[in-house]
């Protein structure tokens, strides 16, 4: 049963309450709005060079004197709700609620759509159990009544798992304790629930349930047992569920199943790795999952891996994304250019990380394209911790190229780099907060096209020792840009473009015609 969660968590998941945590040094922080559209332009072309434009919109802060986890953030009307675990404290820093357990509690804070406090609630339920991971809150997907909103709330601790039901003002409407259930906890289009258990929580036997369907009162309508572990689950646009999981029998032998509405398994397909997320698309499936079990182009330590495959359930293609360390998968959203957004945590330096200092943890985003290219990254943390401190926890869509997202970090009396808080002067400094960001893909957002040379108009030789000739059209202007978006070059009225004073590296040739016309492609220089 450890097998999984080892590979998983255990060189990963270092405890820190009772470590010194080191003083912040300064950094520099990333631009975020002063590149232009040439920057913009180097980032849909150079996947493995470009600083994403990944716009901080606002950040705030929240904690106790100790350590805080935030777990869970859900945009809901006029803000977001975050969930998360609390100590009790002698300094309760910003918890008004009260705690109760000795242990960990949780907090649940409602926040406006700027980031600002307004609303917070705390629960316990035994003064000796010491409360784990996951506590999520979602929302409840059809029970809109008289303009009120509905929630569900789920904690476990060593298995035993808790669900609540929430009205919009934190009242509890009803609570079940479905025994190992609830671990995965998915709000389903009729207003019910789908609940499944993970890492062992839910295998006591092949003869047990593995999936628990419940109506918005917290009635069982089924349950079955599907003979594996469940990791993920996700709503089928036929009304019916998406299942992810490993055998019982096998941890590394992983599947994908397809169950109807009333809990019968309609088909059940092998899969290569773990499906931490399913995405189901029109003509098939995005699966992803972090892994370190390796693999062709692999980097090395834990990768993020995502698996695309046809209806059929055929992959079309495999990429695995990261460093050298460990590159760790939150969410994943797909995108109207075709391609999707990545958000993980990360602390390589390497790889596929080129704007990133040193090897503490940060926050990582990065996008790629329909067929898994790479287009930008971008990694937003402080590098004045070597531990698990600018980690992510949850991240929502709020609006297209825009998304909420859940954190941790530290607070000193000074920023570092792109931790540097609204709130910051009542934040309580003993230890690890809340961090809540909001963050705007601006490359997407403003609708920068994919530049495509035009057919019958090409650059050679590519790659080239110093001299690039274009061919098929009569360029008025040629501009040259390097891997960060700066020009490096301006050559006019010609056609043969001397690389041979520029450093070796993958350059953007912009030529632009008398009429305007703008024909661009990348070159390396050898």
């Amino acid at each position: 049963d450890l097998t999984i969660f080892a590979e998983r968590y255990i060189p990963l998941r270092k405890k820190v309450n009772n470590q010194n945590i080191k003083k912040m040094k300064n950094k520099n922080t990333l631009s975020r709005l002063n590149l232009g559209i040439a920057t913009a332009i180097m980032a849909m072309l150079f996947p493995f060079y470009s600083f994403a434009q990944l716009r901080i919109d606002w950040q705030y802060c929240y904690g106790s004197g100790g350590h805080d986890y935030p777990t869970s953030v859900l945009p809901v009307k006029d803000g977001y709700l975050v969930c998360g675990q609390v100590p009790k404290s002698q300094n309760m820093g910003m918890i008004t609620c009260g705690m109760i357990s000795d242990e960990y509690n949780i907090w649940l804070i409602r926040i406006d759509d700027q980031g600002v406090l307004q609303d917070q609630q705390c629960w316990s339920w035994d003064e000796d159990v010491y409360l784990r991971e996951p506590i999520s809150i979602e929302k409840a997907k059809t029970e809109i009544k008289e303009n009120n909103e509905y929630y569900y709330m789920n904690a476990h601790a060593f298995g035993k798992v808790t669900l609540l039901k929430l009205d919009e003002n934190f009242n509890e409407i009803w609570r079940r304790t479905p025994g190992y259930y609830g671990t995965q906890m998915l709000p389903t289009a009729d207003g019910g629930l789908l609940l499944g258990g993970s890492y062992g929580q839910m295998d006591k036997g092949p003869e047990k349930d593995s999936l628990l369907k419940m109506d918005s009162e917290g009635n069982t309508e089924w349950k079955i047992s599907i003979g594996m572990e469940v990791v993920k689950t996700a709503q089928a646009k036929d009304g019916g569920f998406l299942v992810g999981g490993s055998s019982r029998e096998n941890l590394y032998d992983y599947s994908l199943l397809k169950i109807d509405r009333n809990g019968q398994i309609e088909w059940s397909r092998s899969t290569e790795t773990m499906p931490r997320i399913i995405m189901e698309l029109d003509d098939g499936f995005l699966l992803a999952t972090d892994t370190g079990r390796g693999g062709e182009n692999a980097h090395g330590g834990f990768d993020i891996l995502l698996s695309r495959t046809d209806v059929a359930g055929n992959i079309l293609w495999n990429r695995y994304y990261g460093g050298s360390l460990s590159d760790m998968l939150c969410n994943i959203f797909p995108n109207a250019n075709g391609g999707f957004t990545v958000f993980g945590y990360t602390n390589s330096n390497d790889g596929d990380l080129q704007n990133k200092d040193g090897n503490d943890y940060d926050i990582w985003a990065f996008h790629v394209n329909a067929s898994g290219e790479l287009v930008w990254e971008r990694s937003i943390g402080s590098p004045a911790h070597d531990e698990w401190i600018d980690y992510i926890y949850s991240v929502k869509r709020t609006d297209e190229y825009k998304y909420a997202v859940a954190g941790r970090m530290v607070w000193e009396e000074m920023p570092s780099g792109d931790v540097n808080c609204s709130n910051s002067a009542v934040i309580p400094n003993s230890g690890m907060n809340y961090w809540v960001l909001h963050v705007t893909d601006t490359i997407n957002s403003m609708g920068v096209p994919d530049p495509l040379s035009q057919v019958g108009v090409q650059m050679f030789p590519n790659p080239t020792k110093g001299t690039v000739h274009i061919q098929g059209i009569t360029s008025a202007e040629v501009l040259v840009y390097d891997a960060h978006g700066q020009c490096v070059k301006t050559i006019h009225n010609t056609n043969e473009i001397t690389l041979g004073d520029l450093p070796k590296g993958v350059y953007l040739m912009k030529a632009v015609l008398v009429d305007g016309k703008v024909y661009t492609d990348k070159v390396v220089k050898e």
